[in-house]
């Protein structure tokens, strides 16, 4: 029971450097506030599914955001596979930040290594950074009623 109960809310972090400044990703996390990005399975391999990359609202301090995340399975009804806490903290003397993910998964692995896990975040992360270095191409959602 406890091995299904840790498989259930399985903790994953990560942390990069990401080569962009707070203007950039604070422009990214507005679009994606209302504007959810698509992932395929293969974006995510370490999950092994198509999802739906979501942010919540920004807190902003002098050097550093923080929002919410969550990958869900469907944008209109939820099924949430992840969720936790996007960090960005900026190098007080280059032009770089910091981003962490920290949070929890419910969704199963693809293989059962302890690090699978693990292994998620930073996929995670590395998608985010691309993200945000690149202009978005996305169109809009429509959100069913």
């Amino acid at each position: 029971m406890n091995a299904e109960r840790s498989l259930l809310a399985a903790p994953i972090s990560a942390e990069m450097l990401v080569s962009t400044d707070l203007d950039e990703v604070y422009r990214w996390l507005v679009e994606c506030q209302y504007s959810p990005i698509r992932l395929d399975a293969g974006d995510l391999p370490a999950l092994g599914q198509g999802t739906w990359l979501r942010v919540g609202p920004r807190i902003t301090a002098r050097r550093a955001i923080l929002c919410t995340l969550w990958l869900v399975e469907d944008v209109a009804r939820g099924g949430c596979l992840v969720a936790g806490h996007l960090r960005f903290v900026a190098h007080p003397t280059t032009s770089s930040v910091k981003v962490t993910f920290d949070g929890r998964t419910t969704a199963r692995p693809r293989t059962e290594e302890p690090s699978a896990g693990s292994n998620a975040a930073r996929q995670l992360l590395v998608l985010v950074a691309a993200a945000i270095e690149r202009p978005r191409t996305v169109a809009p959602v429509e959100m069913a009623s």
